[in-house]
């Protein structure tokens, strides 16, 4: 029996995004395991990053800037599978912090102030997708990659984010800024309401889905 997961690394300070979490465990082919480095520890991430399928690592509300020792233990498991070429995909945070480790920059998009709601972003054909798709996704954050790092192209963008997706040119790594794992819950947490949640679940499903046969290929 193959003991590979996904591992989802949910970097939350204080509220576990479980219902997310579950989202993605119930579009996965394969077996998912679920981490929570800040709230409870980063024992089992560490434990289990030779044994894995692929990783997401999803948002947070610390910045990539900072010198925590999770952050180091998370980047450890990053660069071991970038080393073995397993797919990884970033999200808000996880976006930010791929880029950084790459070499790429990240900063305030609008002074210090967070914006939060759902934006219309256009998706180019690209090593994840192959057509190109328009359409609403939530998003919450008041950083972003500014500057793309090396060997990445920038595959995402909207009026508001001009680096909204990109993917390495050679690995199976993608990143999104915007939440294409938002779940209802997280939704109404920060203020999402229910018809505006109900536009970003096509182009939010998609990309999903599209990471998830990455990782059955694999």
């Amino acid at each position: 029996m193959n003991s590979k997961t996904v591992m989802i690394i949910d970097p939350s300070l204080k509220t576990p995004e479980i219902e997310s979490y579950n989202k993605l465990a119930l579009k996965s082919s394969v077996k998912t395991s679920y981490h929570l480095p800040v709230i409870n520890n980063t024992k089992s991430m560490i434990e289990s990053m030779n044994n894995i399928f692929g990783i997401i690592l999803l948002g947070s509300a610390a910045s990539v800037h900072g010198d925590f020792d999770w952050m180091k233990d998370i980047e450890l498991v990053l660069q071991k599978a970038i080393k073995n070429k397993i797919p990884i995909l970033g999200i808000c945070f996880g976006h930010q912090f791929i880029g950084k480790i790459f070499g790429g920059k990240i900063d305030f998009l609008w002074g210090s102030k967070k914006k939060v709601g759902i934006r219309k972003v256009k998706i180019n054909s690209n090593s994840l997708l192959q057509d190109s798709w328009e359409g609403y996704l939530i998003y919450s954050h008041n950083e972003g990659v500014v500057s793309c790092p090396k060997n990445f192209s920038i595959f995402g963008s909207s009026k508001m984010v001009e680096i909204e997706a990109m993917s390495h040119n050679y690995l199976p790594i993608w990143s999104f800024q915007s939440h294409i794992e938002a779940s209802k819950n997280f939704a109404e947490r920060i203020g999402v309401n229910q018809k505006d949640f109900e536009k970003i679940i096509p182009l939010s499903d998609r990309l999903i889905d599209a990471f998830f046969r990455k990782i059955s290929g694999c």
